[in-house]
């Protein structure tokens, strides 16, 4: 018998001559127009630190014992109340063993977006404490619904329009001051006109239309200004009349914030004379949010709520 032929093994897998790099998952990944907001940087830097100290089955106060950071500064900086410092950051990172010096490199750069000053601080002597988280977020929203029953929101607001209301509300104010808090106003419709910017779906109670402060030609130029909004394409407007709010009773004045991003929670702002409660509890939000999509059914459709506003000048 012959000898038997040599086994052959496979010949190599042929690899293109440039073959591509692994690509690690982002720890956090791209921020998008969420960049430019520090405040909703800081609740995803919380939002991820939370995630991560559960990923180590870690408790606050096991973060307490090994690292000598208190179970309050833990729950400060996860819920995103203070921003994590630099150093702070490091040290939970090296504790949650996050190694990768990419995504080491990837988190501190977004704590570091965490301490650059927020967009409205220039008009910081007139931004009540009580208004400045809705400050801090809707910009960073991707759809802002909101109901006001005596005026029309201050997102939608002409600098003349403005500055009646706010000669209503502070008649002790100065003309500088009013002028000072109409440039807040004005500046906050900036992120509408963005082109990544928020929807805004704004409900009005019929009667804010009616009433003209004492200024009506602002009344007038105002309600010309909303028919134009009609035009743009991330705005929506609906006017509810008596019947609608007697079905839908809200009360105070209800701004509502939906994100984007799974890491930054739905929020609602809801506005009193002298103060107001912001809050991310899921129930609180969802409430609200039933309340808005009833009054929403109940009002004008944004075609009709159009005809409605023309049918005034």
């Amino acid at each position: 018998m012959g000898a038997a032929e040599p086994t052959r093994s496979s010949p190599p897998p042929i690899r293109p001559a440039a073959w591509p790099p692994e690509r690690r998952k982002p720890l956090v990944g791209p921020l998008g127009r969420v960049e430019e907001h520090p405040t909703a940087v800081r609740l995803i830097v919380g939002h991820k630190l939370r995630r991560l100290r559960e990923q180590a089955q870690l408790l606050p106060r096991d973060v307490e014992r090994l690292l000598g950071i208190s179970k309050f500064r833990t729950s400060r900086v996860e819920t995103g109340q203070a921003a994590c410092r630099d150093a702070e950051a490091l040290r939970l990172l090296e504790l949650y063993r996050v190694d990768d010096p990419e995504h080491v490199d990837e988190f501190m750069a977004l704590v570091g977006l965490c301490h650059r000053p927020e967009w409205w601080k220039a008009w910081n002597d007139v931004a009540a404490d009580f208004f400045q988280p809705l400050l801090a977020l809707e910009g960073a929203a991707e759809r802002i619904r909101t109901y006001e029953h005596f005026y029309v929101p201050g997102l939608l607001q002409t600098p003349d329009y403005a500055r009646a209301v706010i000669r209503l509300e502070h008649p002790d104010l100065l003309p500088s001051e009013v002028d000072r808090r109409a440039e807040l106003r004005n500046a906050r419709k900036q992120h509408l006109w963005e082109s990544d910017g928020p929807v805004l779906w704004a409900i009005v109670d019929e009667s804010v239309l009616r009433r003209d402060f004492g200024d009506p030609a602002a009344l007038r130029a105002q309600i010309e200004y909303l028919i134009s909004c009609g035009d743009h394409p991330g705005i929506v407007l609906q006017i509810a009349r008596m019947a609608a709010t007697q079905q839908v009773p809200l009360g105070n004045n209800v701004t509502h914030l939906k994100f984007a991003r799974s890491d930054l929670a739905s929020s609602v702002y809801i506005e009193h004379l002298i103060g107001s409660v912001f809050s991310q509890d899921p129930q609180h939000v969802q409430k609200y949010q039933m309340q808005l999509d009833r009054l929403a059914a109940c009002a004008l459709t944004p075609e009709q709520s159009l005809e409605e506003m023309k049918g005034l000048l």
